[in-house]
């Protein structure tokens, strides 16, 4: 028998010891390299050597004291000096050069920039000579060269592998430069005074980063795989019981149908929570709430959002204190709460343990003011899951796709006229400040369309969210009729995001397509090929050139060389010092300023700054609780659930998705969207609360004079679903 139960043991232990050392062995590989000839491990290049200098590009008659006072045309030439100054030290000449300088032999350093302003700049870069092989370039030695926005600065970054290595980079590309300009000035037929000058600003600052970031990127790792290797095993281990629970709790759901009698779901109640989140929903998609800002003293910004956020939380409450029964809000802890909840203990930690370095920064109170929103965007959800019922859901998927339609209508307009609709009619009678380029062309030649929101980014974003619910109302119509309006709004909510002429507008819409086809393939290609050409006609039509010149950003020949993605990738590697610096918990929560360092355009690296890998982690989890619980209801039996289910499924992958592409969390309308439909996900997977009449058939004594027969009431099954509503029924009925 000890022999048996020791076996027994010896089998249990087996897969930990296995997974011990899986996961001891991805540590070691994280902290170092193995190499074969000769065999041996050689530590990861985690530590660095940073340094930096900053140049003002002058001129022989001009005076620093007075660079507050230059003119926008003095600014503007000087920037634009600065600019090719820092393509200049790009070139394979000048990065070679500096290459010897250090002692490289025949390898040059690796050199990119600018990251901030396109300052007279087409769409496409020029492409500098690189060297014939890869290999001569060493990437541990890197040149960063930024250039400010409003004045005409310089700033040389560097990185070596040692402090003083990155400060000798640093000051013999400075000295190059300064021969490239002397010789250039020298080229003069004749003597000026308004020839370019450089004048260091101070000397070269190093420092060293990541001193101990490998120890912890080690431990790091260590535990994230042990954490999942340990939850592969827990759910392979309660497979069958966890199926068979599904299948339990699936049979008790009951089907959406459009209305029972005495139902109490939106628009046929008299709750106020349902209509104060259509109001708030309708406020989201058609009032700019980030450009209005109230005459009213509030601990964080006044903007709209904030105070309507508050009232949501002053009604929920009293709900709480004076409903009961099936009205009264309930709240249920899930899985996407709890990783919700992780992510903003996460923001708050980070934020406790550099709160000193950020006071000294005086960065305290814009993370003040992003923990604010976080905060709001929490709330929000938590109100929103408490109280929206199952057969709600359909119901304010249709209002989102008619908000969606205005939103395009309105981008549309704008696009065509310039004519922004929401700006200037919200502008008669709210404080609403417009955006500096509204109406205005950008560096690249593109005319920025806002719509109701800050960023054009967001604009179609938010347009692609919808796109889903459209496009799954439109196989799903049980009319022709619906069927041809829902085709119509696919194909508005299409061209209104590509008249912002962001490659956004594509990429996320082709994300949530190819997403629909892997669940429902013969549907959504049926109807995609049936409407092709009719969408393209439609969108040619509304926006004329738009769809032209987003295509040709997405060109194999210009897609990589189009600055607006050549500026982004390049601050790549700019902002290594800064995650390297904070590996795990980050330097703060949204603590990167983006106007006083670099604009990032991508939330997860801004994440990987600001709340470390640990609150990346924990903001990926949001999207993946969501996902893995619409996937289950999917999978589910009710097919009207599971319609549901897909299209708020494809919205919370397209917002995966474009957080990469933009800073989403900074923007508030795509957060509250992306919140509330993951409140919708939860209610899906719930039952619809019983209606008050029936429950009060229910009470009665069987036998009682006018009461229900034996066996009636609740306990019986619901009707099926033929004898109750038509045989097909639109996903997406309002």
């Amino acid at each position: 028998m000890s022999w048996a139960a020791g076996i027994f043991q010896r089998r249990r232990l087996r897969p930990v010891a296995i997974l011990v050392t899986v996961a001891a062995l991805a540590a070691v590989l994280v902290g170092y390299r193995f190499s074969l000839v000769p065999p041996a491990l050689h530590a990861r290049g985690d530590q660095l050597g940073a340094a930096h200098a900053q140049v003002l590009v002058d001129t022989s008659s001009s005076v620093i004291a007075d660079i507050e006072q230059l003119t926008q045309y003095q600014s503007d030439l000087g920037a634009q000096l600065a600019v090719n100054y820092a393509l200049y030290l790009q070139g394979y000449g000048p990065t070679a050069t500096l290459g010897r300088s250090l002692g490289l032999g025949n390898r040059s350093v690796a050199a990119s920039g600018p990251f901030t302003l396109l300052l007279g700049r087409s769409n496409t870069t020029q492409k500098l000579p690189q060297p014939p092989d890869p290999r001569l370039v060493d990437h541990s030695y890197r040149l960063l060269l930024d250039v400010d926005g409003s004045r005409p600065l310089l700033d040389i970054y560097a990185q070596a592998p040692t402090q003083e290595e990155a400060v000798k980079l640093v000051d013999e590309a400075r000295e190059l430069l300064e021969r490239h300009v002397a010789t250039q000035k020298a080229s003069y037929p004749l003597p000026s005074t308004s020839a370019a000058v450089l004048r260091p600003l101070g000397g070269t600052v190093g420092g060293t980063v990541g001193a101990g970031a490998r120890w912890q990127l080690m431990g790091f790792a260590f535990v994230l795989v042990m954490l999942l290797g340990w939850s592969f095993l827990w759910a392979r281990r309660q497979r069958r019981a966890r199926s068979y629970m599904t299948g339990i709790a699936g049979a008790k759901l009951d089907r959406l149908y459009d209305r029972l009698p005495g139902c109490d779901e939106w628009p046929y109640t008299t709750r106020l929570l349902p209509w104060a989140l259509a109001g708030f929903m309708a406020m989201l998609f058609l009032v700019p709430i980030d450009a209005i800002t109230l005459p009213i003293h509030l601990p964080v910004n006044g903007t709209l959002d904030r105070p309507v956020v508050i009232a949501l939380v002053m009604l929920w409450f009293a709900s709480l204190a004076v409903m009961s029964g099936a009205a009264r809000p309930r709240l249920k802890l899930g899985r996407v709460h709890v990783a919700v909840l992780l992510f903003l203990g996460v923001c708050l930690v980070s934020v406790a343990m550099d709160g000193q370095a950020l006071g000294n920064m005086d960065e305290l109170t814009l993370v003040v003011k992003k923990l604010a929103l976080l905060f709001s965007y929490v709330v929000f959800f938590f109100i929103v899951a408490s109280v929206l019922r199952p057969r709600e859901v359909p119901r304010f998927a249709t209002l989102m796709v008619f908000l969606g339609v205005i939103v395009a209508l309105g981008t549309i307009v704008e696009y065509r006229t310039h004519y922004n609709v929401f700006y200037e009619l919200w502008g008669k009678v709210l404080p609403v400040t417009a955006p500096n380029l509204l109406d205005q062309v950008d560096s690249i030649g593109r005319l920025t369309v806002y719509g109701p929101t800050l960023q054009p980014l967001e604009l179609a974003a938010m347009l692609a969210m919808v796109l889903p619910f459209a496009i799954l109302g439109a196989i799903d119509a049980a009319t022709r009729r619906r069927r041809l309006l829902y085709t119509i709004a696919v194909g508005l909510l299409i061209a209104g995001g590509v008249a912002t002429a962001r490659k956004t507008s594509l990429v996320v819409p082709a994300a949530v397509v190819l997403i629909l086809l892997a669940y429902r393939p013969r549907q959504v290609s049926r109807l995609m090929l049936k409407l092709g050409l009719l969408l393209g006609l439609l969108v040619h039509f509304v926006a004329p050139a738009a769809i032209g010149g987003v295509i040709s950003q997405l060109e194999p020949g210009h897609f990589n060389s189009a600055l607006t993605t050549t500026d982004r990738t390049a601050r790549y590697d700019a902002v290594t010092p800064d995650v390297l610096s904070h590996p795990l918990l980050g330097r703060g929560y949204e603590s990167y300023d983006p106007q006083k360092y670099r604009i990032l355009d991508n939330q997860y690296l801004d994440l990987a700054i600001t709340v470390g890998l640990i609150g990346l982690l924990s903001y990926l989890a949001i999207f993946a609780t969501m996902m893995l619980a619409a996937h289950t209801t999917i999978r589910g039996p009710d097919p009207r659930r599971s319609s549901l289910a897909l299209g708020a499924f494809a919205t919370v992958a397209a917002i995966a998705i474009a957080s990469a592409l933009f800073d989403v969390l900074s923007f508030p309308h795509v957060p509250y969207l992306l919140f509330f439909v993951g409140a919708m996900i939860i209610a899906l997977r719930e039952p619809s609360p019983t209606p008050e009449p029936a429950r009060r058939r229910v009470t009665r004594p069987v036998g009682h004079a006018g009461g229900p027969a034996a066996g009636a009431g609740l306990s019986r099954p619901p009707a099926p679903e033929s004898a109750r509503e038509p045989a097909r029924e639109p996903v997406l009925a309002g």
